[in-house]
């Protein structure tokens, strides 16, 4: 319903245009001269995933963009729950708090002659039945709160005590000083990735190369630059986001998920690509347990991605879906 000027925005399109000032505002604040974090840049454990009240972690996008509200808010950790859950466990959601949307995608089915197809029959249907069926992907949406915009503590206080030691920060382990990744180093020495990655020379920086299909990084001594032990240990986070940025990069070939996107360096195809390789590093590297902080020669788009999405909130569906692409394709190589 709608009335002279004014538009009725369903609570996914409500979602998508959340999302797009959270990216908007992370962005404002990575042009800064003085940022050294990264996309969320918090101090909870990184490979401690956002997740429900209940145990249950969210995924993709909404997992990479709870992770960023509970940065950019400030919230002691990424817990969140809806507000039955609140009121179920005998707490509530102190007034005046905004929720944080949650996106998913549902389908809507119809048969041959245009008739809905209710989701319990669909279910019910064969492959082959299935087959014969029309479906139509749709975004819906539903909201949740961060523990922290609510008295939970007051009610449950051995529940949000058991979370914080949960999503305690990372303790600096590591006898080189720099973060390590065994999975990673696993996938290079073996050549497991789907190009080959040559990572054991001395090089000025990293590339993919599509006509050759290699990735090219530095190797990881490279990166040691800092001038504190947890500097160092952030450096070596370094060298496994640059390396996943170049990944995300080798996945979006005409033979892979086809983004066609290997343009030359500066126009509209290469600046999308690269937000979508800067995101996709950022998704999985928090499933891994570290952040991505945004690479200099990123840095040059932060403009060009703002207007981007200030002309077109919709831009951030189309990026976050490539995203998702990719980081499940990563993922599942890991």
């Amino acid at each position: 319903m709608t009335t002279a000027g004014t538009e009725t925005k369903s609570l996914s399109q409500k979602a998508v245009d959340r999302f797009t000032e959270m990216m908007i505002e992370r962005m404002e604040q990575m042009k800064s001269t003085e940022w050294k974090k990264g996309w969320i840049g918090n101090s909870i454990a990184p490979s401690a995933m956002p997740q429900n009240v209940s145990g249950r972690g969210y995924s993709g996008s909404n997992s990479f963009f709870l992770q960023l509200d509970t940065a950019l808010r400030g919230h002691s950790m990424p817990v969140y729950l809806t507000f039955k859950q609140a009121n179920d466990l005998g707490a509530h959601v102190k007034k005046g708090e905004s929720a944080m949307p949650v996106l998913y995608w549902d389908i809507m089915a119809r048969d041959k002659d245009g008739r809905k197809i209710t989701k319990d029959i669909y279910r019910q249907m064969s492959l082959a039945e299935r087959m014969q069926v029309q479906t139509i992907p749709f975004l819906k949406a539903y909201n949740v709160f961060n523990i922290d915009q609510t008295n939970l503590a007051e009610v449950k206080p051995d529940k949000v005590e058991a979370l914080k030691k949960l999503f305690a920060p990372p303790k600096i382990r590591d006898t080189v000083g720099m973060f390590a990744s065994k999975a990673l180093d696993r996938m290079f020495e073996q050549q497991e990735w789907i190009c080959p990655i040559q990572y054991e020379k001395q090089v000025p920086g990293a590339y993919f190369s599509p006509s050759k299909d290699i990735i090219v990084i530095p190797r990881k001594e490279q990166f040691n630059i800092g001038k504190t032990p947890e500097e160092v240990y952030k450096d070596g986070m370094e060298y496994y986001s640059t390396a996943l940025h170049e990944m995300a990069n080798s996945t979006g070939t005409e033979s892979r998920l086809n983004r066609g996107s290997h343009e030359k360096f500066g126009d509209a195809k290469y600046a999308k690509e690269e937000l979508v390789a800067e995101l996709t590093a950022a998704m999985v590297g928090n499933s891994m347990g570290f952040d991505k902080r945004i690479l200099d020669n990123n840095a040059a788009y932060l403009d060009g991605w703002i207007s981007t999405l200030k002309e077109n909130p919709k831009f951030i569906v189309s990026v976050i879906a490539d995203v998702n692409k990719a980081a499940n394709m990563v993922l599942e190589e890991v």
